[in-house]
């Protein structure tokens, strides 16, 4: 399996833990002689593109992020997310839309509730801040070896926003900032946020950066049928998670090649089984690339129209799409 005269532009999906899962199929899609000429991510994905972006080699990569994930350091961390995470009663809800239902049963009491809309987020920034601060170097986005693009929603404009210069930290931690969870982060008067939620798959900015192939690693997981919706948040939450597919499938319609790792059952805050999910990333990629027919791709396919809104145009420095 050789693709060795191919290229592409990579696409990395949001999906908090597995997000890992896109080191492996890196490894994959780089082991099979494909170049990667642009890293584009939303969240989880954003991070993983902008660590392989600024090292270009792989396992070095790999070994770094496990190495962190095993530390006491990050260790402590990793206690801090389980201290507010609690179960569902079952899998109704993926994606952002499973941590909503998570808050709403570890909130509880009115006044609980209460002082998190008070607040501007659940979590404390500083809780990305050092691990983004662990693992990549205070440097502007336009000094990676490979060309990064950052994706993320601008709260004040309502509008997507691809991020491609600028200093990379404050971009990543926008681009991860989960609306609710983690406070919003100001950039060149901008209140950044994760885009996840309505556009999870950044391939429509990819495409737009595209010489060759255009390729979609999808971690979310899957719609699944839900046994009741009892209350109104019970409504809102299904009908957010619904939407968050439609665009999931939109998204993946755009690319030539999507990788599907099977790592929807792991929570997304839960990195507790990493060398697992690099290993599924590294699986799915070799799977859609033993399955696909590149050679019947092209450069150059056109981009189907969708209802995207104020979604549709990147601003700040990025094509027009």
């Amino acid at each position: 399996m050789s693709f060795s005269n191919r290229s592409a532009v990579l696409c990395l999906g949001g999906g908090g833990a597995r997000g890992l899962a896109h080191l492996g199929a890196v490894e994959a899609l780089q082991s099979a002689g494909i170049v990667v000429e642009r890293y584009v991510g939303v969240s989880s994905g954003s991070l993983a593109g902008a660590l392989c972006a600024i090292t270009p080699d792989i396992s070095h990569v790999q070994g770094n992020v496990l190495r962190f994930l095993s530390s006491a350091q990050f260790q402590r961390r990793q206690a801090a997310l389980f201290s507010t995470a609690t179960p569902l009663e079952g899998p109704t809800v993926s994606g952002l839309f499973r941590w909503y239902g998570q808050i709403r049963q570890f909130l509880g009491a009115r006044h609980q509730l209460l002082q998190f809309f008070r607040k501007p987020a659940l979590m404390p920034g500083v809780l990305m801040q050092e691990l983004i601060a662990e693992l990549l170097p205070d440097i502007d986005i336009t000094d990676t070896q490979i060309p990064l693009s950052v994706v993320a929603l601008d709260l004040l404009s309502g509008r997507r926003v691809v991020l491609e210069r600028g200093r990379l930290r404050t971009a990543l931690l926008g681009s991860t900032a989960i609306p609710g969870v983690f406070p919003p982060v100001a950039m060149d008067g901008m209140l950044l946020c994760d885009v996840g939620v309505v556009d999870a798959i950044p391939t429509r900015v990819g495409r737009a950066h595209a010489r060759d192939l255009t390729v979609a690693v999808d971690v979310g997981g899957e719609l699944r049928r839900t046994s009741h919706c009892r209350t109104a948040a019970d409504v809102f939450l299904r009908i957010s998670n619904v939407s968050e597919h439609l665009f999931r499938d939109y998204s993946r319609d755009l690319a030539d090649l999507v990788i599907q790792p099977d790592v929807a059952e792991t929570p997304w805050f839960d990195c507790t089984d990493a060398r697992g999910l690099i290993d599924a990333g590294r699986a799915a990629a070799v799977l859609a690339l033993c399955s696909a027919d590149l050679n019947r791709v092209s450069a150059g396919r056109r981009i189907p129209e969708f209802p995207d809104a104020g979604l549709r145009t990147p601003v700040v420095a990025c094509p027009e799409i």
